[in-house]
């Protein structure tokens, strides 16, 4: 491991930038918390100090947590995000384990797949995404529940609509908080990091509907 002069891990002289005492500690809060950092609205000043300390940092979280920092690139957009996995995030502290629920990542590819493989782009209202969600699983409705039920360890099969649309809201809240999507009441709108769906679960997305069917 290199050291500098001073005896000090030779990557900790990102602590040394006269930025670092205003955003690492909230950057570091964020990162460890599974949000994605983006050049976009408030995050753009947490983006840069990345940008400029990128291969320190991935060294200071392998270092001290056993984790990637990665960076993933989209035309001219990148995002910055944590790369956990269930061998290593046990060097988290407990207050950060939250992980997405599976009921929620469902919402999601099937979200990407009505935006993205539909071509619903310009789709920004959640109530007309619920309402797509209903629509065009009407015939699977049960199917969709169940696997809803399912995914989250419910005994209870709540057969109505209301249950997707709540099951759809929650999905988005945490969306936001991750930083893939912004969020303002109906309006929504994904932002680059949105494609972690893709990139993940590039293989599911065009089969979701026959494993929603699968469950009937």
């Amino acid at each position: 491991m290199e050291h500098n002069s001073n005896g000090t891990l030779e990557f900790l002289k990102f602590y040394e930038d006269p930025d670092a005492p205003t955003y690492f500690g909230e950057l570091d809060y964020y990162l460890k918390d599974g949000i994605h950092i983006q050049e976009y609205g408030d995050q753009i000043n947490y983006y840069k100090f990345l940008k400029k300390h990128k291969e320190d940092l991935n060294k200071y979280y392998q270092h001290f947590y056993g984790i990637h920092l990665m960076e993933e690139n989209l035309q001219s957009d990148s995002y910055f995000f944590l790369n956990f996995n269930t061998s290593n995030r046990g060097k988290i502290p407990s207050s950060h384990r939250d992980v997405l629920k599976n009921k929620y990542i469902i919402v999601g590819i099937i979200m990407y797949k009505i935006i993205f493989y539909e071509g619903n782009v310009e789709l920004n209202s959640l109530a007309a995404l619920q309402e797509m969600i209903r629509n065009d699983y009407e015939e699977y409705k049960e199917g969709l529940i169940r696997l809803f039920a399912q995914s989250s360890g419910d005994v209870k099969i709540d057969d109505d609509d209301k249950m997707i649309d709540n099951v759809v809201l929650a999905a988005l809240q945490n969306f936001k908080r991750l930083g893939w999507i912004d969020l303002d009441q109906d309006y929504f709108e994904t932002r680059p990091s949105f494609q972690r769906i893709n990139t993940i679960y590039e293989d599911i997305i065009p089969k979701i509907d026959d494993i929603i069917a699968s469950y009937q």
